[in-house]
C-alpha cells in the first residue's frame, strides 16, 4: 500500500493451505508484517531525547520500499505466469481485481479526511481530485493523508506493467530484460543526483529550501521505481528460471541474506540522522531495494515458510496491512490528542498500547466492513466476466 498492497489474497485462493505454495507465502507474510511495523514507527513522533528510537524510526521509511518489492514480485508473477504459458492475461479482469482491492477502503478513509475534520492528523490541504486521480505524489507537501502518495506509485505501476509486458511478449530475452532494468535504475540514480545538485546542492543545513526535498526526490514515481523493478525481476526469475529460483530458495545459505543485510546496513549508513546528502539521494533507494529483494528470496523457501506459518498472528497481520496503512496515522493522532490532557505523553505506556489497540480495531473494522465485502463482490463480478470471455472467445478444434 503502502502503496497499495500486493495481491496476496489472489495467491491464497490459488493454492490450498497445505500446498508448498501456501507455505511459501508464509515467509512473505512475515515480510509484509515487518513492512507495516516499519511504516508505523516512521510515522510515529520522534522527539528529542529518545535517540535509539529515533535511529530505528528514521529507517522506517524503508517499509514502503519493502512493500514495493513485494508488490513487484507478486503482481509481476501474476502477469508473467500466463504469458509464460502462451496465454494472454485479461486486462479487464486485472483492473477489476485491482480496483475492488484498493478503492473501497481507500475511498472510505478519504471520505473521513474530507468530511470529518477531527480525523485528519494534519491540515488537509491537498485537493480531493489529486487523491481521486492518483496524482497526489507529484508536487506533494506533507499534510493530512499525505501517506497515500505510495498508492499513487502503485497505481502507476499497475497501469504501466501490464502494457509493457504485453508489448514485450515474445520479443524480450533475459539479458536484455536485465540490462533494461539496470538501465532504468541507473537512470533513476542519475536523475535524483542531478535534481539534488540543481535544487539542493548550494543550500546550507538550515535553509528552508530543504522542505522541498521530499517533494522532488521522495514522493514522485520517477524516484521510486527501484523496489518495483527488483520485485518484477524476481518474479521473472521465478517464472522463467524455476530451477534457479528453487535452488536459491531451497538453500539460501548465509550469502543471500548476508548480502541483503549488507545492502540494508549500507543504506542505514547513508541514512544517518535521516540526512539529505547527495549519497542518500542517489544510493538509498537501490540499496534498500536490493537488500529487501535478497531477503525476499531468503524468506521464500519452504523451510523458512514452515517456521513463519507457526508464528501466531502473522497471516492475520498481513491481511490487515493495507487497512492498518490507511488508518494508523489518524487513529494514533486521535489517541495522543485524547490522552495528552491527562498527562499521558507520546511515549507513555498507556498511549503506546492504546494507540496500537486502536489502530488494530480500526483496521479490523475497515477490513470486515468494507474490504472483505468488496472482495466478495469482486469474486462474483470476476466469475461473470470470465464466463462472458469464455462465451465470446473463438472455439478451436
Amino acid at each position: 500500500m503502502v502503496f497499495s498492497i500486493s495481491e496476496i489474497v489472489w495467491h491464497w485462493k490459488a493454492a490450498p493451505l497445505n500446498t508448498p505454495e501456501s507455505r511459501h507465502l508464509a515467509g512473505l507474510d512475515l515480510l509484509r508484517g515487518l513492512a507495516i511495523v516499519l511504516v508505523v514507527l516512521f510515522h510515529h513522533p520522534r522527539p528529542e531525547g529518545h535517540e535509539t528510537y529515533r535511529m530505528i524510526a528514521n529507517f522506517g521509511w524503508t517499509g514502503v520500499e519493502l512493500f514495493f518489492v513485494l508488490s513487484g514480485f507478486l503482481i509481476g508473477a501474476q502477469f508473467l505466469e500466463p504469458l509464460a504459458k502462451g496465454e494472454t492475461p485479461s486486462l479487464r479482469r486485472f483492473y477489476l481485481r485491482r480496483s475492488l482491492r484498493i478503492l473501497p477502503p481507500f475511498l472510505v478513509v478519504l471520505g473521513l479526511y474530507l468530511w470529518v475534520p477531527a480525523w485528519s492528523e494534519r491540515p488537509f490541504v491537498t485537493p480531493a481530485w489529486r487523491f481521486l486521480t492518483f496524482t497526489q505524489n507529484f508536487g506533494l507537501h506533507i499534510g493530512g493523508f499525505s501517506h497515500a502518495w505510495s498508492l499513487c506509485v502503485e497505481e502507476h505501476f499497475y497501469l504501466v506493467l501490464p502494457l509493457t509486458l504485453l508489448a514485450l511478449r515474445g520479443r524480450a530475452r533475459a539479458p536484455y530484460v536485465l540490462a533494461g532494468a539496470v538501465a532504468v535504475m541507473l537512470a533513476g540514480m542519475l536523475l535524483r543526483g542531478g535534481l539534488w545538485l540543481h535544487l539542493f546542492g548550494k543550500l546550507g543545513p538550515d535553509d528552508m529550501g530543504w522542505r522541498d526535498y521530499d517533494t522532488f526526490l521522495y514522493y514522485p514515481t520517477y524516484a521510486r521505481l527501484d523496489g518495483l523493478l527488483c520485485g518484477v525481476l524476481l518474479a521473472a526469475m521465478r517464472v522463467y528460471r524455476p530451477a534457479m529460483w528453487e535452488r536459491w530458495t531451497q538453500r539460501p545459505g548465509v550469502l543471500l541474506p548476508g548480502f541483503g543485510l549488507l545492502c540494508l546496513g549500507s543504506a542505514a549508513y547513508v541514512n544517518q540522522q535521516y540526512n539529505r546528502e547527495l549519497s542518500y539521494a542517489v544510493l538509498a533507494f537501490p540499496l534498500v531495494s536490493l537488500g529487501y529483494a535478497a531477503l525476499l528470496v531468503s524468506m521464500a523457501g519452504p523451510a523458512v515458510s514452515r517456521v513463519c506459518a507457526r508464528i501466531p498472528g502473522v497471516r492475520t497481520f498481513a491481511v490487515l496491512s493495507f487497512t492498518v496503512y490507511l488508518t494508523h496515522k489518524s487513529v494514533q493522532h486521535l489517541v495522543r490528542v485524547t490522552l495528552e490532557p491527562h498527562g499521558l505523553g507520546t511515549f507513555h505506556v498507556i498511549t503506546l498500547v492504546g494507540g496500537a489497540v486502536a489502530v488494530l480495531l480500526a483496521s479490523l473494522l475497515l477490513h470486515h466492513g468494507v474490504e472483505r465485502p468488496a472482495l466478495r463482490w469482486r469474486e462474483r463480478l470476476e466469475r461473470r466476466l470470465a464466463d462472458r470471455e469464455r462465451r465470446l472467445s473463438p472455439v478451436t478444434h
